[in-house]
């Protein structure tokens, strides 16, 4: 009997491609997204070290030029914190999209695997049924020979 062949291996194995691919594209963005999170937060962090920079400096005598950086510096770090939250949202935005297709395209390699299942219990069915057929042949064959007085043990 004729070994067990799908017809839509091939496009199985695009789909599971597709599949493993997103997949990939979603830890990519999940790392974006945790690496910008801490960009932030270290944003904000050089933000406090600055206030309390600009606290002790104002403890001692300095030039005003010296203390008119921290401002500058200060609205600097929070427009970088706004571009930064910008791109974490489109970044969620694009992390939310990508889970639906993932979610798409695990749903068409499992319903081509359940057909691939459902061929595949046919065509062992068929292989059984026909070993079964071969073996009452043979066993009406030898009962035939021995009733003809036939020796074919």
């Amino acid at each position: 009997m004729k070994k067990f062949e799908f017809k839509l291996e091939a496009l199985l194995k695009l789909r599971e491609f597709n599949e493993k691919r997103l997949k990939i594209e979603l830890g990519e963005i999940l790392k974006q997204i945790q690496e910008t999170k801490d960009r932030i937060e270290s944003i904000k962090g050089d933000i406090a070290l600055s206030y309390d920079t600009q606290e002790k400096m104002m403890e001692n005598p300095a030039s005003g030029q010296v203390l008119q950086f921290f401002p500058y510096y200060i609205e600097g770090r929070k427009e970088e914190i706004k571009a930064r939250e910008n791109f974490l949202y489109s970044l969620n935005k694009k992390y939310e999209f990508t889970v639906k297709e993932l979610a798409r395209a695990r749903g068409e390699v499992k319903v081509i695997e359940s057909l691939k299942d459902k061929k595949k219990t046919e065509h062992k069915k068929k292989v059984e049924k026909k070993l079964q057929e071969n073996i009452e042949e043979a066993v009406m064959v030898r009962n035939y020979a021995k009733e003809m007085g036939e020796d074919w043990t």
